[in-house]
């Protein structure tokens, strides 16, 4: 399996999820260590990435950050002779990312316990849990999730599990896995990435990112890959200079052995995966921008970050600034009556309807097939509406930049829908697919007018 995920915090506010981090995963470590010592070779493989798990998690201002770490206890800070070896990371970090640090971050130590507790406040304190569990019924009803799921449960459960440690941009803490409270190569190998985001945050300030806004989780995950990009393609160019093959090796083997495996492997896909892509596919994206100018053209990243997770799939869309196309979903019908209300909308983007219409098969045909069907995407809007007696609707709304591409989405998404059970209509335009999915046939109507019945 993975290694466990690392991670950072985002800027002070109530979050939709709790995204702990800027977490580089487990799943980076065993990508280091399985890939040696070329980075041309290091972007993870579809199993590979499978270790790789990214989450973002805000922290909810200084005095709830240091609640929450002042909650995750033992911990303590590293004796003199780990000081040194975290000193001499920090000076190869810095030198290979070209960036000094301006004030001095000491890494504190948490064992299982701790981090789960840090988690747990922070989640109390940071997770705005109405909005999420909102989302949690929206992924239900899209057939994602299974029916009743709390989303925000499964998080902070994958995450307690998986993080290695994390860096919270508010407190300006940097906290490290460590049960023994010794230095091992996956501290060693954790800090380099957690050291990595300290100097992000100094140089560019990581809250400019606006990450985790309430109804733009599409453009939230893009801009996580940004940093968790950077940090995983500077930590992999300090293990492969600094890291020798044992230690590598004893990486390697942590990530694939332990309870972790198995809990990422059995944890529904739209996690999984969403975890997953900041550090698989963000390590691509900066990749890529770094091989063609170097760390410079890295940090003017920063200061017009992607908005999009079809620019981080496909690099030419953001270096041509093509930016998503603007989606509406209707109000609430007036002929439905009192009761109903709009409780949510948000972006799924390319990367979240393809895992939609991957569903649970997982295979190397199905996932072509679904990134085929998205390679297009332009825009999208989805929104959940409810009303009296447990009714409910979803609205997924779709731009697409091609006719051909519109077509391969409407062709996947109608196979989907055809799964769910659930009443539907599915209509659109040459470069338009719009989706009503329902508890009751006679809802539909309301909300989508079209000749094509589902």
């Amino acid at each position: 399996m993975p290694p466990p995920a690392l991670a950072w915090q985002n800027a002070p506010m109530q979050k939709r999820r709790l995204r702990q981090s800027f977490v580089l995963l487990a799943a980076a470590a065993f990508v280091v260590a399985a890939c040696g010592t070329s980075t041309r070779t290091l972007a993870p493989s579809s199993t590979a990435g499978a270790s790789v798990r990214a989450s973002a998690r805000a922290s909810a201002g200084a005095s709830a950050g240091a609640s929450a770490s002042a909650a995750a206890s033992p911990g303590g800070s590293p004796n003199a002779a780990d000081q040194v070896v975290y000193a001499k990371i920090e000076a190869e970090i810095e030198a290979i990312r070209g960036l000094q640090h301006k004030s001095t971050v000491t890494p504190v130590l948490l064992d299982s316990n701790g981090v789960r507790n840090w988690l747990v406040k922070a989640n109390a304190a940071q997770t705005d849990h109405a909005a999420l569990a909102n989302e949690s019924k929206l992924f239900s009803h899209l057939g994602l999730l299974p029916a009743g799921s709390s989303l925000e449960q499964m998080e902070l459960d994958l995450e307690a599990g998986q993080v290695v440690g994390f860096y919270d941009p508010v407190s300006k803490g940097l906290y490290v896995l460590s049960d023994s409270g010794g230095v091992g190569p996956v501290q060693k190998i954790t800090f380099s990435h957690e050291y990595t985001h300290t100097l992000q945050d100094q140089a560019f300030g990581l809250g400019k990112l606006a990450i985790d806004t309430p109804d733009q989780g599409d453009r939230d995950l893009a801009r996580t890959a940004l940093p968790e990009g950077d940090a995983t393609l500077a930590m992999t160019l300090w293990a492969t200079r600094n890291m020798s093959l044992s230690d590598l090796t004893a990486v390697a083997m942590e990530s694939l052995s332990g309870p972790q495996t198995d809990q990422l492997a059995k944890a529904p896909k739209i996690l999984r995966e969403t975890l997953m892509f900041p550090y698989q596919d963000g390590l691509k994206f900066v990749q890529g921008i770094h091989d063609k100018g170097g760390w410079a053209a890295v940090d003017r990243l920063y200061t017009n970050p992607p908005d999009s997770t079809s620019q981080i799939l496909h690099p030419d869309l953001y270096a041509n600034r093509v930016k998503p196309v603007a989606v509406e979903v209707p109000v609430v019908p007036a002929a439905l009556g009192n009761g109903w209300k709009l409780t949510m909308q948000d972006t799924l983007g390319e990367l979240q309807l393809r895992i939609w219409l991957e569903g649970g098969s997982g295979s190397a045909n199905s996932s072509s097939a679904a990134a085929g069907a998205v390679s297009s995407w332009a825009g999208d809007r989805a929104a959940l509406y409810e009303g009296p007696n447990g009714q409910w609707v979803v609205v997924l709304n779709t731009a697409w930049h091609s006719s051909t591409g519109r077509d391969a989405f409407d062709a996947a998404a109608t196979l989907t829908l055809d799964g769910l059970g659930s009443q539907y209509r599915l209509c659109g335009d040459s470069t338009h697919v719009n989706i009503a999915i329902a508890s009751s046939e006679t809802l539909v109507p309301e909300f989508i007018a079209c000749n094509t019945m589902g």
